[in-house]
């Protein structure tokens, strides 16, 4: 299966290509595209979608694990995330 690439997700910087996060975190903090506001990016397997695969952004200010495009936090793999990352430290975006 051959994914289709939304470009207008993506941002270009002199290092190349990166991926621009939503806007901010379940708990109210706000991300920036760039500099210490960036959220890290990280991926996930899940079982809600037929793709299985979610990008992951983990809040710089609170450490919240928001995975974009996902219905169920509970279906995450456990081998794709931290094993402290309990139900209350994942969210959705």
């Amino acid at each position: 299966m051959v994914r289709e690439i939304d470009w207008s997700k993506w941002q270009r910087t002199p290092r190349g290509w990166v991926r621009v996060p939503p806007s901010g975190c379940p708990a109210g903090h706000r991300w920036t595209t760039n500099g210490p506001g960036r959220p890290s990016e990280r991926f996930v397997t899940c079982g809600c979608t037929v793709d299985r695969h979610h990008t992951l952004w983990v809040c710089p200010t609170c450490a919240m694990h928001c995975a974009e495009g996902c219905t169920d936090t509970a279906l995450w793999a456990g081998t794709t995330v931290s094993s402290g990352i309990v139900g209350s430290r994942r969210g959705l975006v």
